[in-house]
């Protein structure tokens, strides 16, 4: 049960840090089968099962907790006071994670069409945000609350739960592109509970349908998957580089 939840406060952290992949630290920590399998088949399994399901989910999750309460409070402080050593730093663990994603995998035109398929998904995602939304800057959280706004919150859970489970990937850098990683951050450390609700609602959403699909595409689509979530992080590079100047 303590190793579970120590791996779970490991995760739990990763996940907060844009550019540092909690799918990619479940790997290394051994729990990403059984993770993805457990949220995945959760509701499909028998009812001894879901006994067996549910406490090793329930160790992991109470551990990633722990981990993003400890430390929501110290990433947020180091991005207001020192926001370009603190992003330099990020972009660093990035690096990394390219060659880790792309182990054993060969070279091919139609992983290349996959690797561009991840730069145009993102690059969209950016677009809809700087056209539409209004990023949030280090130490400055959106203070008013609406029911749309609270939308937007459920759809980021999604779209960011999606990315936790993925090796190689950062759930809080799609946040970052989203314009919404400050103002969780903030939510977080200062216990705004009515904004935290929504995002935990897609949050829980998200990590039940992405843990499914993505189980399915790695399996059936290896080399196709990975390309195009290297595509995500080279566009998602590019844009924390360009926030340097």
């Amino acid at each position: 049960m303590l190793k579970n939840i120590l791996k779970g406060i490991g995760i739990g952290v990763a996940n907060v840090i844009p550019g540092v992949s909690g799918g990619t630290l479940a790997v290394v920590l051994g729990v990403y089968d059984k993770l993805t399998e457990a949220i995945g088949n959760f509701f499909i399994v028998s009812f001894h099962k879901k006994i067996e399901y549910g406490k090793f989910l329930l160790q992991i999750a109470l551990g990633a907790v722990i981990g993003i309460l400890l430390f929501a409070k110290i990433i947020e402080f180091s991005y207001s006071n020192y926001p370009t050593i603190t992003t330099i730093i990020f972009i660093f663990l990035i690096l990394p994670s390219i060659p880790f994603i792309l182990k054993n995998q060969s070279f091919s035109k139609k992983n290349f069409y996959s690797l561009i398929g991840g730069v145009f998904f993102t690059l969209c995602f950016m677009f809809v945000t700087y056209k539409f939304g209004v990023e949030s800057a280090p130490g400055e959280i959106t203070r008013s609350f609406s029911y749309l706004y609270g939308s937007k919150l459920f759809f980021c859970g999604v779209i960011a739960a999606g990315a936790m489970i993925i090796p190689g990937i950062s759930g809080s850098l799609l946040l970052l592109i989203l314009g919404e990683y400050y103002n969780i951050l903030g939510f977080i450390s200062n216990f705004h509970i009515l904004p935290l609700i929504f995002f935990s609602l897609g949050t829980g959403l998200g990590l039940i349908g992405f843990s499914k699909v993505i189980n399915i595409l790695l399996k059936k689509f290896p080399s196709y998957t990975l390309y195009f979530i290297v595509g995500i992080i080279l566009v998602s590079l590019g844009d924390m580089i360009s926030r340097l100047f």
